[in-house]
């Protein structure tokens, strides 16, 4: 593993930077000053604009701040953490995606323009036992060499910036990318998504309003610019960029226009989502639906009990000792192993109440036999997957009859009504077990 005075480059000259007590000093005479838990920048008053105003402490704690699992495991497993790896997330916030990529063992750096994120970014990492490097930006020159990185995030960043500010930011990450690293980028709602909202707003006089599941008008004067598919593609290319685009529906998921628009195509969506390139060969995907299985490295076993293995999945969320998901059904991705014939689970029923609770699944679309979990604790499941499932990139989708937890009750201090918990998740080639306690 590199120095950081290896890594590192003056953000006014481009010059090496050398250790200058417990910073680093350029020739130029900019230095990044040791901020305890971060280095900052030599000019604390640079003009950040409102974000930097806006992102405090206090906001990252309070319930306008929304990093769902659903994005965090997403993000993830893009970027494709691994040991020996270096991954930047780029207007890092409070750290969740660069201390996931920490406990996977890459080299995690953060960059934000909020100090209070920063501080809040490195407090998270001690608490979780893991290191990051977290810088200051200015949102122009991020301190770092050429070709360092193998990953790079930009989540939820692109719409709070004009496109000036998104030429330059993808310019710098074009420079800072290895020759076979991605970008991965996230941003939400979809340009599309909020122009068809307000017109059925307007339309309906009001009683059609779904446009209000899309912002939140406590930050929405921060939202500079929506992009679609097409203008984010545009950007991209422009700096030799070259990605695979697809979108997903969450804040319209369930509305009475989804079906609409899901016929319509994912154009529609109101979540944007890409990986690029800087090698045009590698940006294709050949699945026209999830296209991001084409992208990663799937398993074919997840510890979830480790809370940090999820790669893909949908409705869950990390608790302090394994994933549970939430209402009545929930998602994830492995890989199928050729001659695949058991699944092995081992799930969690906190507690039950009003009877046996029935755990349905499906893996790449055929329908497994259900299990019953008749009381409170841990089971071993095993099912019989049958012939014919094809090898490679699957989806396991899990649903419970009911939601069982009271709100009241929840586990630890958390207060929502929960599904059932998964600690490990197996496919093999073996036959069929049973089901055990």
């Amino acid at each position: 593993m590199s120095s950081l005075s290896d890594i590192l480059s003056c953000p006014r000259c481009g010059g090496g930077m050398g250790k200058n007590g417990s910073g680093f000093l350029c020739r130029c005479g900019f230095e990044l000053e040791d901020c305890g838990g971060f280095y900052g920048l030599q000019d604390s008053k640079v003009d950040k604009g409102e974000y930097a105003d806006f992102y405090t402490e206090g906001y990252f704690g309070s319930s306008l701040y929304d990093y769902s699992g659903y994005r965090l495991s997403r993000l993830v497993g893009l970027a494709g953490p691994k040991v020996g790896q270096r991954v930047l997330d780029m207007g890092c916030g409070p750290g969740e995606v660069a201390i996931r990529c920490a406990v996977l063992g890459a080299e995690a750096f953060g960059i934000d323009i909020s100090r209070d994120a920063l501080r809040l970014s490195s407090r998270r990492a001690s608490d979780a036992g893991v290191s990051l490097n977290l810088f200051e930006f200015d949102g122009k020159r991020a301190p770092f060499n050429d070709s360092v990185f193998d990953s790079i995030v930009l989540s939820d960043v692109v719409e709070h910036i004009d496109d000036a500010t998104l030429d330059s930011l993808l310019s710098e990450c074009q420079r800072m990318l290895v020759p076979d690293g991605r970008l991965v980028i996230h941003t939400s709602p979809t340009k599309r998504a909020i122009d068809l909202c307000r017109s059925v707003r307007t339309l309906t006089l009001g009683r059609l309003d779904l446009y209000s599941r899309l912002v939140n008008p406590d930050y929405e004067f921060l939202h500079i610019r929506y992009h679609s598919q097409e203008s984010m593609r545009r950007a991209l290319v422009r700096r030799s960029l070259y990605p695979v685009i697809w979108g997903e529906f969450q804040y319209l998921a369930g509305s009475r226009l989804e079906g609409l628009l899901r016929a319509l195509g994912d154009r529609w969506s109101d979540q944007l989502w890409c990986v690029a390139f800087k090698d045009p060969d590698r940006a294709h995907a050949s699945r026209k639906d999830r296209p991001y299985l084409d992208l990663i490295d799937l398993p074919s076993e997840l510890d979830l009990g480790r809370c940090s293995d999820l790669c893909l999945g949908q409705g869950f969320y990390g608790s302090e000792e394994t994933f549970r998901w939430m209402g009545k059904s929930a998602s994830l991705f492995l890989n199928v192993p050729d001659g695949c014939r058991r699944l092995d689970l081992v799930l969690d029923a906190a507690c039950l109440v009003d009877g046996p609770l029935k755990v349905s699944m499906t893996l790449a679309g055929r329908t497994l036999t259900p299990v019953s979990l008749g009381e409170a604790g841990r089971h071993a499941v095993s099912v019989d997957v049958g012939p014919g499932v094809p090898p490679g990139p699957a989806e396991l989708r899990l649903a419970v009859d009911r939601t069982f937890v009271p709100a009241e009750s929840g586990v630890g201090q958390d207060r929502r009504v929960l599904g059932v918990a998964v600690l490990n998740v197996s496919l093999s080639k073996d036959g069929p077990g049973g089901l055990k306690k």
